[in-house]
């Protein structure tokens, strides 16, 4: 691919992501106290000015026809408010052309979250996979492939790869197959309320 058409390919992308990508307000601030509601902040509006950057080492394909982009290498995609890594990314658009429909992230899959609470102290949420997908209609991100997802000292893991994770942007959660989650109380011991 060339320069110029690589660098349409990163402005449409962009422009799409930054429709309906996952993000939150500026200066929205959330709450983000267990991995249940670890990536409760995906899909929330977008300022207008909003950037996405994708990047990938090997490929990155654009059929217009079908609508799907595809990155594959060492793809990072950098977002105002999220980190993904991940082997090979398939973006999807929605039949109207606004937006996204689906984007499914394979191989090696880590997505990072930082939320600021209410406290001004700010939180990282750590989803890990082999296969995420994300769906904006819905906000579900769904973790496939010993799936864990951990934030702070709170850790939630599959216990069989055949464990599915499913997080939604209302910071609702479910876990279908055996897991193991672990919530460290980090209150000091005796303290008064």
């Amino acid at each position: 691919m060339t320069k110029p058409a690589a660098l349409l390919l990163l402005l449409t992308i962009s422009t799409v992501l930054a429709q309906s990508g996952p993000s939150m307000n500026q200066g929205e601030k959330q709450e983000t106290a267990s991995p249940m509601n670890a990536f409760s902040g995906l899909g929330k509006d977008r300022p207008a000015d909003a950037k996405t950057e994708i990047t990938a080492t090997k490929e990155a394909n654009f059929d217009k026809a079908a609508s799907v982009a595809e990155f594959i290498g060492q793809v990072i995609v950098r977002d105002p408010q999220f980190t993904l890594t991940c082997d090979r990314l398939k973006v999807t658009l929605s039949k109207t052309g606004k937006g996204i429909e689906v984007a499914e992230a394979t191989g090696n899959v880590v997505i990072i979250q930082e939320n600021t609470g209410k406290s001004d102290q700010t939180s990282k949420a750590i989803g890990r996979s082999e296969f995420a997908t994300y769906t904006p209609a819905s906000g579900e991100v769904t973790l496939k492939g010993w799936p864990s997802v951990q934030q702070g000292m709170n850790n939630q893991v599959a216990s069989e790869q055949s464990t599915v994770m499913v997080l939604n942007r209302n910071g609702k959660s479910r876990t279908v197959g055996p897991s193991k989650t672990v919530i460290v109380d980090t209150k000091e011991a005796g303290a008064v309320k």
